[in-house]
């Protein structure tokens, strides 16, 4: 991509003066520098602004430039601008260059120190992965964390020096925090402006640095914290605690703790969760399954009862309302509880089920034999039942087709005390 215009960049025409470059530098930088302008692309256009001012602000790169445009420029382009912000490290930075240590910043607070660079840093924000057992997930819990980082120093509050004991101007940068290094080349003289090595651009030092932190101002401490997980919460949810996070540096305030919850399975193995929706299983008899029954399934509060009515084909699913996980902002509605119906077929039978399955098997296949039951009715000799009308009466053969109708009546046969 071609680069753009430098005197487009400035907004400049291409006869403008030194005081004409300097003055739309100040104007734009001030207007798009990252600690003012936090918009999409205002950082981009900062480095824009620092690398055209950085060749139109010398004579010879600008010669260079106006005669063979960027071509020209060679080894140049790119030189006064590394791709950060070394040479202006805040809008205080900007003033210094075109006003001296004198300009005032209206956007920097009061330095401590006469000349010091020194500025209020916010802490580090740090995370934490938190494991959370199924059921707390669901139902909330409180739970008790062992956090390490950096506070402020208990002897120092932070300042980095020995109580009692103030700073100094550095003498390596003379209190300005820059060092500038000064290269000779067949072009001409460059200039390079760096952090001093010994403040770190703080523009003073530590006469006596605390003993305790070594100066530093913070140090590593364990520290156990009591948290609130709220109901209904799921793999992913982050919790924010504020001030928890590192310590700041000058005096500056602490960053955030983020917790990061991770939901454990069922230990139990019983209940599988899909958002709001819980999901279990469970497992009847055919024969259940066929009359109906009255049965005993878990939910997350404990057991309860389900009518399973006649007939229940497997994979049937049956809802409970509410029984589910409560909504992670409005713990007063909950979702469902899915119970899935699975009929259990014996691996194996013997004696009286044998017989009587075989007899089931051989009335669905119309083989049966027409036997008088004690129940009442009759197996028919196409097939089916044949029941018996009132006393004294001629049997009539009545066919019922299906597996379901003949387990029921053969099952009542055989509970004559549970017969309606």
């Amino acid at each position: 991509m071609s680069k753009r215009d430098y005197y487009e960049i400035l907004s400049l025409a291409k006869d403008a003066t030194d005081a004409d470059i300097k003055r739309s530098y100040r104007k734009l930088a001030r207007q798009y520098h990252p600690d003012v302008n936090k918009e999409a692309g205002a950082e981009e256009m900062f480095k824009e602004l620092s690398e055209a001012y950085a060749i139109l602000s010398d004579p010879q790169q600008r010669a260079a430039y106006d005669r063979y445009g960027h071509a020209g420029l060679g080894g140049f382009q790119g030189g006064g601008y590394q791709g950060g912000f070394e040479g202006f490290g805040g809008l205080g930075d900007i003033f210094e260059a075109f006003f001296g240590r004198g300009g005032r910043d209206p956007f920097q607070s009061q330095q401590r120190g006469g000349g010091s660079r020194s500025r209020a840093e916010r802490g580090s924000d740090l995370r934490l992965d938190l494991e959370v057992d199924f059921r707390d997930a669901i139902f909330g819990i409180e739970r008790e964390i062992n956090l390490q980082h950096l506070e402020a120093c208990e002897t120092c509050t932070g300042s980095g020096l020995e109580p009692g004991t103030d700073v100094v101007s550095c003498q390596m940068c003379r209190g300005s925090g820059q060092i500038q290094q000064h290269q000779r080349t067949a072009f001409g003289t460059f200039t390079h402006i760096a952090t001093c090595p010994k403040c770190q651009g703080k523009g003073n030092i530590a006469e006596n640095p605390c003993k305790t932190c070594k100066g530093v101002g913070r140090a590593q401490k364990k520290k156990a914290l009591k948290i609130k997980i709220p109901p209904g919460i799921d793999s992913g949810v982050r919790l924010h605690v504020s001030g928890e996070g590192d310590a700041g540096m000058a005096g500056g305030p602490a960053g955030d703790l983020y917790i990061v919850l991770h939901v454990k399975e069922d230990a139990e193995g019983v209940f599988e969760r899909q958002d709001q929706q819980i999901y279990t299983q469970i497992s009847v008899g055919y024969a259940q399954a066929a009359l109906g029954d009255r049965v005993e399934i878990p939910t997350l509060e404990g057991p309860t009862q389900l009518e399973i009515p006649a007939g229940t084909q497997p994979g049937t699913v049956f809802t409970l309302k509410n029984k589910g996980v409560p909504y992670l902002n409005n713990s007063a509605m909950r979702g469902d509880l899915l119970v899935t119906v699975e009929v259990a077929v014996p691996v194996k039978v013997g004696g009286e089920e044998k017989a009587l399955l075989q007899s089931l098997f051989e009335l669905e296949k119309g083989l049966g034999k027409a036997e008088k039951s004690e129940g009442g009715f009759s197996f028919s000799e196409k097939g089916g039942l044949a029941t018996a009308e009132k006393a004294g009466g001629s049997p009539k053969e009545h066919k019922k087709h299906g597996f379901f109708d003949v387990l029921k009546e053969t099952w009542k046969s055989h509970h004559p005390h549970k017969e309606d």
